[in-house]
């Protein structure tokens, strides 16, 4: 698989990372979109949840905009990013 990944990325002018790093990718644009740990799971095929929770970082900021809001607990803007 490793192979086939490496020449596609040759093929498309792309600097080659790894295969794995594409797993990691789709776990992360998965949870962006709105997919749940579970179902990620299922599709990358994991037995245990937590395995999936390394692939798909949790982003922060993202999360707090879709949180349910708390007007004036959490302000994204002034907070530089953090919570």
């Amino acid at each position: 698989v490793s192979i086939a990944i490496r020449q596609v990325y040759t093929r498309a002018g792309l600097q080659y990372t790894s295969a794995h790093l594409l797993r990691h990718t789709m776990a992360n644009r998965l949870l962006a979109t709105g997919a749940s740990i579970k179902d990620i799971a299922d599709i990358l095929r994991h037995r245990s949840l937590n395995t999936t929770r390394i692939y798909a970082k949790l982003d922060s900021r993202n999360l707090a905009h879709v949180a349910l809001p708390w007007p004036g607990f959490f302000d994204m803007d002034t907070a530089g990013g953090q919570i």
